[in-house]
């Protein structure tokens, strides 16, 4: 297994930086928290089912699990694997509910905004995913698909809610990993396309 299993991704840094010069150091802490307890959610259940952990990599809408041979997995626990991290946060989400606390209003916010945003139907969000472990045929599909709503719902963000600049800077940051995605697009197919002959 991969030493260096835990990773926090470069973009995280702007993030940061927000939360810390705007004195929202609890509100940071929340969510790198919930951003952490939602990746573990995944690893439990990768875990579990058996697959083979190379790194987890902390982004600002969840995480990006690398795992070996991850395609050659059932469908169906692909999707638990998937399913691991919103249900992760689902959990935390009852727990803000039902247990009285500081800042637990924040909390709550908070593991809404992961779980909606996560279950989206874009890759590599969860629902995205999800979809690609049912129909990994369509995969160029997707990611051109995800990409252009990427962009349409930053384009509508900057212009008509530029104070979420948080939510802005995801699908940004979105935009660009969809793009790089497609870019190499042949060569991930090529790849699965060997390693499930093989």
């Amino acid at each position: 297994m991969n030493k260096r299993l835990f990773r926090v991704h470069p973009i995280m840094i702007p993030f940061f930086l927000f939360f810390y010069l705007s004195g929202e150091i609890a509100m940071y802490a929340l969510v790198f928290g919930s951003l952490l307890a939602h990746e573990l959610g995944h690893l439990f259940v990768a875990v579990c089912m058996g697959a083979k952990i190379q790194s987890c990599t902390i982004l600002p809408y969840g995480g990006e699990i690398k795992m070996e041979q991850f395609s050659k997995l059932s469908k169906t626990i692909q999707v638990c694997v998937i399913l691991g991290g919103p249900f992760c946060t689902l959990l935390l989400l009852l727990f803000g509910m039902l247990i009285d606390f500081p800042q637990a209003n924040i909390f709550i916010m908070i593991q809404y905004l992961i779980l909606g945003l996560n279950l989206l139907p874009i890759f590599p969000l969860d629902g995205g995913r999800i979809i690609h472990s049912i129909f990994p045929e369509r995969y160029e599909e997707l990611i051109g698909y995800s990409g252009c709503i990427c962009v349409i719902i930053f384009t509508i963000s900057c212009l008509y809610f530029p104070q979420g600049l948080a939510f802005t800077l995801i699908f940004l940051f979105l935009v660009f990993q969809n793009l790089s995605y497609w870019r190499f697009r042949k060569y991930k197919l090529a790849f699965d396309w060997i390693t499930e002959s093989t």
